[in-house]
């Protein structure tokens, strides 16, 4: 592999929500908080960060949508369709994150034995939870 995913950067509307919101999730999949200092925050975990902003009051007006040009979402890997369970019933469902599409399922037709969740953070930025028994484990990823 000549390159890989270092870290992520999402802007979003309102930083404390979104920092609360992100330290649960992010805590609950093993990252750790790296930097936290006026409107930027990141987390980390083997070789890949996530960090996020809060967006500048004159690009607000308009929002996010995964439908616009940009990022449709973003997928976190897990090691288990166990841990995609657990994480829907301890984490998601007790704190009344919005779930898509009903739930943690099996999607056929992306790969054989994928299975995994999406949700939205406060932005409505989508997010996923997915095991995938074809990924190459966590010890060659980077991200």
């Amino acid at each position: 592999m000549k390159g890989a995913i270092y870290h992520i950067d999402i802007v979003v509307s309102n930083f404390s929500k979104s920092v609360r919101f992100y330290e649960g999730f992010l805590g609950w999949l093993g990252y750790r908080e790296i930097f936290h200092e006026g409107e930027e925050a990141g987390w980390g975990i083997q070789g890949c960060n996530f960090w996020i902003s809060q967006c500048k009051e004159r690009f607000a007006q308009h929002g996010y949508h995964r439908k616009r040009v940009g990022v449709n979402h973003i997928a976190f890997h897990a090691d288990s369709r166990k841990t995609v369970d657990q994480f829907y019933k301890e984490y998601l469902q007790p704190k009344n994150i919005p779930v898509l599409y009903g739930g943690p399922k099996e999607y056929p037709g992306y790969s054989k034995g994928y299975y995994s969740v999406y949700f939205e953070d406060p932005d409505r930025i989508k997010l996923e939870l997915a095991h995938v028994p074809s990924f190459r484990g966590f010890e060659e990823a980077n991200c």
